[in-house]
């Protein structure tokens, strides 16, 4: 990947809003998290329920090249069945660009450590995961350097 190629990916990382689907934990209501924004809203739901930091993960188009349909599906299935197995809770959210112009399914996990996160994201081929602290705002964790892939 070019210097070029890697500062447009990640300009349309955060670009991206990161959505978790209206459901109880949300009061019913659509949350978009944004990169390098707070979430006081969100920060109070996780405090609630003794949670200080949390994942949003997804297992779709691994190092940001489009799979088809079947193959995201099957991919995010694995991530699924890896989080439950961990005792993690995975709630439905997605991921949407700026432009509205593509949107891949995604997770949010409640108390999720950067670390699994981190560890899950390049486990499951994705260049980044968006990870946060309650009282600090979402962070774009870059799971490698995909740079160095040339």
């Amino acid at each position: 990947m070019t210097d070029s190629e890697w500062e447009a990916l990640a300009k349309a990382y955060r670009a991206t809003r990161y959505v978790i689907r209206p459901q109880a934990f949300t009061g019913g209501h659509e949350w978009v998290l944004r990169v390098d924004a707070p979430h006081p809203e969100l920060d109070e739901a996780l405090t609630a329920l003794g949670h200080g930091e949390w994942a949003f993960l997804t297992a779709w188009n691994p190092g940001s090249r489009p799979c088809s349909p079947a193959e995201n599906d099957r991919a995010q299935q694995r991530l699924r069945l890896e989080l439950a197995e961990g005792g993690w809770e995975a709630l439905e959210a997605v991921g949407v660009a700026e432009d509205a112009s593509w949107s891949e399914d995604s997770l949010f996990v409640p108390g999720l450590p950067r670390e699994e996160a981190e560890r899950l994201g390049r486990a499951h081929g994705q260049v980044a995961v968006l990870v946060g602290r309650v009282g600090g705002p979402a962070e774009l964790l870059f799971c490698e350097d995909t740079r160095t892939k040339r």
